[in-house]
């Protein structure tokens, strides 16, 4: 699944691509994957601002937004990448006034592109961007204080934290040596701190990294990420930690694979 940084650089070159660009045609393939929330049309808005929250993509038109969550496997490709024009895991297919496509291919069609007149009607439970500046070192203490949930689940939730998902999960606990089940009241709050840098250097990393490629993530022009190269715990089961030596096991932990370090990471 694009976490953060993947999403983080799909918005940075949509909004090259894109922004006072027109729309001139929608072409849904798989119903499902497009809700229309208001009673506006798509046809002549033209996108004025590009931003994300979180793991949400928001087009913002001149009236009304286009909210995008590309959830398992989704991929955005610009017109200028190559012709997806028949390609089977197409599901739809936006075209603009300059003749310019976007297509959007999702292979486990779990993926959304949300037509609503204001983001606030999609977003409203999403909590605060993981990288964003009203995010400080004290607030992410304040909110790992006030949860009983086992940490792993908490930054996966998006109701607090919104942006991080497995990969990163597993490495920013990895690299501050917290097991991905301790109580979130109970580790200490140096760890907590340390915890929250970590969050800021591994994700701005890996968006300087173009992304996290694993299996399906790919940029606008169908670039495969970089950071995978770095991952120090991510997809490592049964290698040797390169901390201690010990051998990496997987377990399930807040329903996803889970890849831990049984003696670097200290459950609080």
């Amino acid at each position: 699944m694009p976490e953060l940084p993947e999403v983080e650089i799909v918005v940075r070159e949509l909004r090259l691509t894109l922004i006072g660009k027109t729309f001139s045609g929608l072409n849904v393939y798989w119903q499902r994957s497009f809700r229309a929330q208001t009673e506006d049309t798509l046809i002549n808005r033209k996108i004025s601002r590009i931003t994300r929250k979180g793991k949400y993509i928001i087009l913002n038109l001149d009236r009304g937004c286009l909210i995008i969550h590309l959830r398992m496997t989704g991929q955005l490709f610009s017109g200028e990448s190559e012709n997806y024009n028949g390609h089977k895991h197409l599901r739809i297919k936006i075209s603009f006034k300059d003749h310019s496509p976007l297509y959007f291919i999702d292979q486990r069609k779990f993926g959304r592109i949300y037509h609503v007149d204001d983001s606030g009607e999609i977003l409203k439970n999403v909590g605060v961007d993981a990288v964003a500046d009203e995010l400080s070192g004290k607030g992410f203490i304040a909110l790992l204080n006030r949860s009983k949930m086992a940490v792993k689940a908490f930054l996966l939730c998006q109701k607090y934290v919104s942006g991080m998902g497995n990969i990163y999960t597993d490495e920013c606990l990895f690299r501050c040596g917290i097991h991905p089940l301790s109580r979130c009241e109970n580790i200490p709050d140096l760890k907590k701190a340390e915890l929250y840098l970590t969050i800021q250097e591994i994700l701005k990393s890996a968006i300087l990294n173009m992304g996290t490629t694993i299996s399906d993530y790919r940029d606008t022009y169908g670039n495969q990420g970089q950071n995978q190269k770095f991952l120090k715990i991510y997809d490592c089961d049964g290698l040797p930690c390169s901390v201690c030596g010990s051998i990496i096991k997987k377990e399930k932990i807040a329903g996803r694979g889970t890849h831990i370090c049984p003696v670097c990471q200290k459950i609080y």
